[in-house]
């Protein structure tokens, strides 16, 4: 098994040569959206504060022995790519092979554009490797090996439509990864991530070999709680949800590793230094002040469906502001809606589902969960539940089109019935309508 890794790792040191200099296509600058679209930002206090000190600021909101537990679980989730032996995505479920949807051009896909991206996904020989690895920036993980986009519809500006249907996710600096396959022309790794599995570049991983990854996952891990602070020497942000290698820590600056490529092509560890509000020792407590201090960063940030310009969408918000607590959450909203604790909401009138919320909700940890979106519960404003979440817009009817939506297009703090005073709703519903599920994740025994 050994000498077989020692093989590909030779192998794909060459293929990483070739392509050191790939290009990626330049991605358009969101819009500026406007600073209310709805009630509920006015009237729902826009300030994670307020809602901390309802909660008690320096209650935890966990017990010691549960946040352990959950940073034990952390880890063992985020690092379990190193763990495998062989991938668990099958070749039918690594490219699609059919065309679907626009391009950025507003051109349909054709099947022979999409057939040569499939051909180079080289699926006849999937899976071809079993590699650890590690990205060296925040990088996205796509459906196929493209960083051409996919759209729905054609006719869309991309500013204001967020929704390139190729992209899974983004993933940040410092995320272990298993690498099953690599496309035909080297500049794509079929990967999976703790989250999900997908095409990466090949230019955002470094290969980590048994010596790398003993000594990344001997040191403890620090948090970062700044959201966009700048790594030096890196070229990308470091992100709330974000963990690194700590190795101290005083009151001015914090010192990590990231990791980076060295020249033979394997994953090494670089020290940086960053300012001591940067970042703090994994867990951090969890406490609704602190979760406060989190959120409040992320409050009226542009939705990113996938992670797309660097964005949170409804999912990406949840998980980043529990990762700094050792909270793992997974990347989807309906795999997040079940876990840990959950409560049936569907079904029951408008009314009994606010009181459940408001009976058995944790602020800052609970999650409210409809089809598609996702929420985070923290508190109330005048006895409503409110919760936070990145949102992209209510259901509403324009003309003949009756799944119009009016755009909110970022983070925010609204009741269960956000944009319910709009007069074009569809069917004068609002999300509380669909609202499903009551989720407390607490961390498994």
């Amino acid at each position: 098994m050994l000498s077989k890794k020692i093989f590909y790792i030779g192998l794909l040191l060459v293929l990483l040569q070739l392509v050191a200099c790939a290009h990626k296509t330049p991605k358009p600058q969101q819009v500026t959206l406007p600073k209310a679209s709805i009630a509920d930002e006015v009237t729902f206090p826009q300030d994670l504060n307020f809602y901390a000190k309802q909660a008690g600021l320096k209650k935890n909101i966990l017990t010691p022995a549960q946040q352990q537990q959950a940073k034990r679980h952390f880890n063992s989730i985020f690092f379990g790519p190193w763990d495998m032996e062989h991938g668990l995505v099958k070749a039918s479920d690594a490219c699609i092979r059919r065309a679907r949807g626009y391009k950025l051009t507003g051109q349909r896909w054709t099947q022979p554009e999409w057939d040569e991206i499939v051909a180079n996904a080289n699926l006849s020989q999937y899976p071809c490797m079993g590699l650890g690895a590690i990205t060296i920036r925040n990088t996205d993980l796509r459906e196929i090996p493209t960083h051409e986009a996919r759209y729905s519809k054609t006719g869309i500006t991309p500013k204001e439509f967020p929704f390139d249907d190729f992209q899974y996710s983004q993933l940040p600096i410092g995320m272990p990864l298993f690498l099953s396959h690599k496309s035909k022309d080297g500049r794509w790794y079929f990967a999976e991530s703790p989250w999900v599995g997908g095409w990466i570049d090949a230019n955002d991983v470094a290969l980590t070999d048994e010596a790398f990854e003993q000594s990344y996952t001997s040191f403890p891990l620090a948090a970062i709680i700044q959201d966009q602070v700048p790594l030096p020497g890196v070229g990308t942000p470091g992100t709330i949800g974000t963990v690194l290698p700590l190795i101290s820590k005083n009151n001015t600056q914090v010192k990590l590793y990231i990791p980076v490529r060295n020249d033979h092509g394997l994953a090494a560890l670089k020290e940086i230094v960053l300012p001591s509000k940067a970042a703090a020792p994994h867990p951090l407590p969890f406490t609704p002040a602190n979760a406060a201090k989190l959120g409040n960063q992320l409050l009226g940030q542009h939705y990113g469906w996938g992670g797309m310009y660097g964005l949170r969408d409804c999912s990406a918000t949840t998980h980043d502001l529990l990762a700094p607590f050792g909270i793992w959450l997974p990347r989807n909203s309906r795999a997040q809606a079940h876990k840990g604790i959950v409560i049936d909401l569907k079904g029951l009138p408008a009314e009994a589902k606010e009181d459940l919320v408001k009976a058995q909700g944790v602020p800052f940890l609970s999650l409210v969960g409809l089809p598609g979106h996702i929420t985070m519960y923290v508190g109330t404003y005048k006895d409503r539940p409110a919760i936070l979440h990145n949102m992209w817009g209510v259901r509403t009817i324009e003309g003949s089109d009756n799944n119009a939506r009016h755009v909110v297009g970022k983070t925010v703090i609204t009741s269960l019935k956000p944009g319910f005073e709009l007069p074009d709703l569809y069917r004068e519903r609002t999300f509380i309508d669909n609202v499903r599920s009551l989720s407390t994740p607490i961390p498994p025994p």
